[in-house]
Parts: C-alpha cells; sequence; structure tokens
C-alpha cells in the first residue's frame, strides 16, 4: 500500500496501528522529527480548510519537514498540464503529496502516476483523515472500539463513507439516519457490510432509532461544500427534523457523546446547547486530527502498514 485513499485502503490491523501513533504523537508531539529531516510535503488544496490545512502542516514540521502548500492557481494544471505529468514532476521534488480537491477520480489519477505516497485530505466521496480522527476520538472516551456503537444523523456525506467504512472495519455499530434522497451512497454501503469485523450496520429514516443505545451522535452541515447553494431550502426542509437537540441527545446511550467534523450551524444540524454542553467533544475531535496526520504520514513514508510491508 502506497496511498490513503479512503479507509478500506486499510486493515484492521493497520487502523489500531494508526491509532496507536496517534496517541503515542499525542503525548510525544516531537518524537520521529528526523522522519522528514530535509524533505517536503506538498499539499494540494482546491477547497478552503481550517483543520485539514493546519493540522496537516504542523504534522510535516513536527516530522522535520517542510510543508509546500499551493493551490490550483500555482501549478500548471490551471493552464492544462495533465494530473498525471504533474504528479511526474511534483514526485521528483517532494516525498509525499496530501490533496483536497472535488472528484475522487482526481486523486486516484494523481496517485496512480505518482511515485510517492499520496493522501487523500477530502474528497466529494470520501473523508479519511477525518473518520481516524473520529474513532481517535471516541476510543479516548469509550475505550476499545469493538462492540461500541455510534449514530450519524442528517444527510450523508463524505464524511459519513468514511465514518461507516471505519466503523466496519473497527468492529464498530453504525446507524445512519437519513431522510429520503439523502442516503449514503449503495457503493460505500456494500463495501461497509463486505468488511464488516462484527459491527452492524443500520440505515433508517428515523433518528430516534438511529440513536438508541449509541455512545456517539454525529452531525455534519447541511449545505456541504460542493453543493449547489440553490439546494439548502429544500435541504432546510428535509433535515430539519434531523436537527441534533438535547432530547435527540437524551435519547441515545448513557454519558454518550456529540461529534461534528466543523464547521459547524448552530440552529442547524445542531443546537448551541449541544454542541457547546458537557457532551460535545468536537474541539477534542478537530485537535485529534494533528496527530492523525502525524501518523498516517509516518506510516506512509516508513512503510509501517501491513499493504507496504
Amino acid at each position: 500500500m502506497k496511498d490513503l485513499l479512503r479507509i478500506v485502503d486499510l486493515t484492521p490491523d493497520d487502523m489500531t496501528h494508526l491509532l496507536d501513533r496517534a496517541d503515542h504523537f499525542q503525548r510525544h508531539p516531537l518524537d520521529s522529527r528526523e522522519l522528514l529531516a530535509g524533505r517536503t510535503v506538498l499539499l494540494y488544496f482546491t477547497k478552503p480548510s481550517t483543520r485539514t490545512r493546519i493540522s496537516s502542516e504542523t504534522a510535516v514540521v513536527r516530522l522535520g519537514g517542510t510543508p509546500l502548500t499551493v493551490g490550483p492557481a500555482e501549478l500548471q494544471l490551471g493552464r492544462g498540464e495533465t494530473i498525471a505529468d504533474t504528479a511526474h514532476v511534483v514526485s521528483s521534488y517532494a516525498d509525499a503529496v496530501v490533496i483536497r480537491t472535488f472528484d475522487d477520480e482526481e486523486v486516484r489519477s494523481f496517485a496512480r502516476a505518482a511515485r510517492v505516497p499520496v493522501i487523500n485530505a477530502l474528497t466529494d466521496g470520501h473523508h479519511p483523515l477525518q473518520a481516524l480522527a473520529d474513532l481517535m476520538t471516541l476510543r479516548e472516551v469509550a475505550g476499545d472500539l469493538p462492540g461500541r456503537k455510534i449514530a450519524y444523523i442528517g444527510a450523508a456525506t463524505n464524511v459519513t463513507h468514511s465514518l461507516m467504512e471505519a466503523a466496519a472495519l473497527a468492529g464498530l455499530s453504525i446507524a445512519v439516519a437519513t431522510p429520503a434522497g439523502y442516503a449514503p451512497d449503495p457503493a460505500v454501503e456494500a463495501m461497509a457490510r463486505k468488511l464488516s469485523a462484527g459491527g452492524e450496520l443500520l440505515l433508517t429514516d428515523d433518528p430516534y432509532e438511529a440513536v438508541e443505545g449509541a455512545d456517539a451522535v454525529y452531525t455534519d452541515v447541511w449545505l456541504s461544500m460542493g453543493d449547489p447553494p440553490e439546494e439548502k431550502a429544500a435541504r432546510v426542509a428535509a433535515l430539519t427534523p434531523y436537527q441534533v437537540t438535547a432530547g435527540l441527545m437524551a435519547a441515545a446511550g448513557p454519558g454518550a457523546i456529540f461529534l461534528h467534523c466543523l464547521p459547524a450551524h448552530r440552529g442547524e444540524e445542531v443546537t448551541a446547547e449541544v454542541i457547546d454542553g458537557p457532551s460535545s467533544r468536537v474541539f477534542r475531535q478537530a485537535a485529534n486530527r494533528l496527530p492523525i496526520a502525524q501518523a498516517v504520514l509516518e506510516a506512509l513514508l516508513a512503510r509501517d502498514l501491513a499493504g507496504a510491508l
């Protein structure tokens, strides 16, 4: 395994390794600071980013390297150079590439042509770094992951897809509650069911059914990056019954935590009472993006993951 493009690129042992190393980096943030000494990592972002960009740049620095962050206007991609040509050239300069873009096929094409590791920092279909940070956060609170349950409420997004795949590999049960027309990609559902390590996958239109017995309740914004703004009115109408409220949290398991990938819109997908209340772990979840980024970079560059041995 050379790249991390989606969670199912990992084995269950790979994912445990990454979570363990992220725990280590949380306690010892400057360990492995010689790994990237004198080396660079290219971060290519075609979408805005707060958590992913800053955590990835900082992770490179903590591993001893230099991050180079660029957008489309700063590469010849903007003037028609092919993805493959760009990947070949960048592989001569940088030791890894972190990409945030829209189409998943763009990242896959780049990875096929690149000779260095490529990490998906968010595409329309997947957000693997976020899902790893989500599991790290739940593991901090609940302990061992197998047998735990997470509930996702609202429109299915790239975050939902990666979370479903991560839950399957970790032996977690996951319930996804969405209104009609906003369900997860059937191909992702099929893959999650195929790879399940013992947890259950429930798709429902009832948020209260989804949160029953859940150790964590998760949601995302109602209008994601790339969604047409003119869809907002229809989305608000469809998703208002899926707002995470104190009442919905009370229907979850005892001590359930609230998770959100951020940015959040209080009063839309979640009430301020919940996201700013005692059950919320959203800022711990965001902080965990940094040690996860370190763990992924270290593993791919040191070829520590099972598929690369």
